[in-house]
C-alpha cells in the first residue's frame, strides 16, 4: 500500500493534434502500451459525489487498486496491489478486498458493500520523461467512444503549469478542460442509458 500526491495537468486533444504530438516526440505504434481500467462506484454514485474515483488498473499481469481523492487542490492517490483472485472477486461479485482503501472509503461515509463494477476503459498510452516531469499521451476506448488526451505529471505545481502551458503553445494546441477518465466513462454510460430509454 502507498500514498502519492499527484500534481498533474491534462488537456483533451483532437485526433490530428494527437498525431501531431506523436510526430513531435517521434512516437510510433511500438511507443504505446495497453492498460485496462475497471471502475467502481455505488449505484447512487457515492464516490463521484465526493469527487473521488476507484479503479483497478491491469498492466503486465499486475492489478493496481487505486482510490483517488481530492486533497488541497490536487489528488491524493492510495494504491494497493491485488491478486488476480481479489481483482476478479471485486469485478464479478462486488467483494471488496480488506485494506487501507476499504478503510478510506468507509471513513468517507460511502458503504463499501454497495460498490459495483460500472465499466471498463482501455487506453493505449505512451509515457516518457519531459523536462522535470513525465508526459503521457493517451488514446482511450470505452463503450462506443474513443478520445485523445495529453497529461503532464510534475513535482511542483507552478513550474509544472508553466511547462505544460509552453508545450501547448509550442504545438499550437488550445487549452481545453479535461474531465478525468471515470467521468468520461460515466457520461458515456448515462448517454447509452438515455438512448436505451428512447
Amino acid at each position: 500500500m502507498s500514498h502519492e500526491l499527484e500534481i498533474e495537468f491534462k488537456n483533451m486533444l483532437t485526433e490530428s493534434e494527437f498525431k501531431q504530438l506523436c510526430r513531435l516526440f517521434d512516437l510510433n505504434e511500438s511507443s504505446f502500451f495497453k492498460q485496462i481500467n475497471d471502475y467502481f462506484d455505488t449505484p447512487t454514485f457515492g464516490l463521484r459525489n465526493k469527487k473521488s474515483a476507484l479503479r483497478i488498473r491491469h498492466l503486465n499481469g499486475q492489478h493496481d487498486f487505486t482510490l483517488k481523492q481530492p486533497y488541497n487542490g490536487n489528488t491524493l492517490e492510495t494504491h494497493q496491489a491485488l491478486s488476480k483472485e481479489e481483482s476478479d472477486k471485486l469485478i464479478q461479485l462486488g467483494i471488496m478486498p480488506a485494506g487501507t482503501i476499504e478503510q478510506a472509503i468507509s471513513g468517507s461515509g460511502v458503504n463499501v458493500d454497495q460498490l459495483v463494477h460500472i465499466g471498463e476503459l482501455m487506453t493505449l498510452r505512451s509515457e516518457f520523461p519531459y523536462q522535470k516531469g513525465t508526459l503521457f499521451l493517451d488514446h482511450s476506448y470505452y463503450l462506443n467512444h474513443e478520445d485523445f488526451e495529453l497529461e503532464y505529471e510534475a513535482e511542483d505545481d507552478a513550474e509544472g503549469r508553466q511547462i505544460f502551458s509552453k508545450l501547448l503553445k509550442k504545438a499550437s494546441i488550445p487549452l481545453r478542460p479535461s474531465k478525468n477518465k471515470i467521468l468520461r466513462l460515466y457520461e458515456a454510460i448515462l448517454e447509452a442509458k438515455g438512448k436505451d430509454q428512447n
